[in-house]
């Protein structure tokens, strides 16, 4: 049903190209270049879901152009450049690396565990601290933008100044009823720009709000923006470890499959040289 939708969306693009069936099977042909025919099906495989029919269209006009474009330029290459050892060599050798690679793939999807607990991760991250710098300023607190005529704005500051449980509770109260804006992140690391991003005075800051505990005000003609931040970690400073944790998982799963491929190959080798498949002359000492 999908493809019946897709080609009467295409019709367009259709008529405009040198259309024919394939006498050999039901396929669409869009175009022959130099012998080599280019089939609709190619261009809907990688599609994308939920295009409009304009955008389908231009979605396989364009595929169809860079086909054209591909097959002519190789085709040229092969008139213009001679066959040779080292062609074939180069050929080879990519052969050879793709099928390696793909066979590596393979083996560590079927045999490397993913997993690392939350005691190495921080094991980790204690020992190479230096690595995991933060790439934006940090802050934890809590933000409001309230309107400049909403009552008692004074007290909202002093609840603010301590956010403790109880005094928590007045600015929950506080936000339902007068807070165009109540972003509490206390317990998670955010980036700055994200808080503060849409109020230039706020913004212009920077790293200043990053350097201890503090509350700042901001005013314009219609809000108040209030910024508590209780701790902060400035741009190129160490991140902390919640905030680097996901760079600490990658970095740690990378080493482990390099290590892991390491010693797959050493089996391999060892394995060989048991076989009798491996056999070495003149071996360095």
């Amino acid at each position: 049903m999908k493809t019946v939708f897709l080609v009467v969306a295409l019709i367009p693009l259709l008529l405009k190209t040198c259309l024919s069936p394939d006498e050999a099977s039901d396929r669409v042909r869009l175009a022959e270049v130099g012998g080599e025919s280019i089939y609709l099906d190619e261009a809907l495989n990688g599609m994308p879901d939920g295009l409009s029919s304009q955008d389908s269209t231009n979605y396989v006009q364009e595929y169809l152009n860079s086909r054209i474009n591909d097959i002519l330029v190789y085709q040229m290459a092969v008139r213009n450049i001679p066959e040779s050892k080292e062609m074939e060599q180069m050929v080879e050798n990519y052969r050879r690396s793709l099928m390696r690679y793909e066979y590596q793939q393979r083996v560590l999807n079927e045999r490397f565990k993913a997993e690392v607990n939350e005691d190495e991760l921080k094991q980790y991250y204690e020992a190479h601290k230096n690595r995991f710098t933060a790439d934006k300023d940090l802050v934890k607190g809590i933000f409001l933008k309230v309107p400049t005529n909403a009552p008692n704005i004074s007290g909202l500051k002093k609840w603010l100044s301590e956010p403790d449980t109880r005094n928590m509770q007045q600015i929950e109260r506080y936000s339902v009823q007068y807070a165009s804006v109540f972003n509490y992140f206390m317990e998670q690391w955010t980036p700055l720009t994200d808080i503060v991003g849409s109020v230039p005075d706020l913004a212009a800051k920077g790293a200043d709000l990053t350097k201890g505990r503090r509350t700042v005000e901001v005013t314009d003609e219609t809000f108040t923006y209030l910024l508590y931040v209780s701790e902060g970690v400035a741009k190129g400073e160490t991140a902390p470890f919640d905030y680097a944790k996901p760079m600490v998982v990658n970095v740690m799963l990378n080493a482990r499959k390099t290590a892991f491929i390491k010693q797959f190959e050493t089996d391999l080798k060892n394995k060989a040289a048991e076989d009798g498949r491996l056999t070495l002359y003149n071996k360095p000492t």
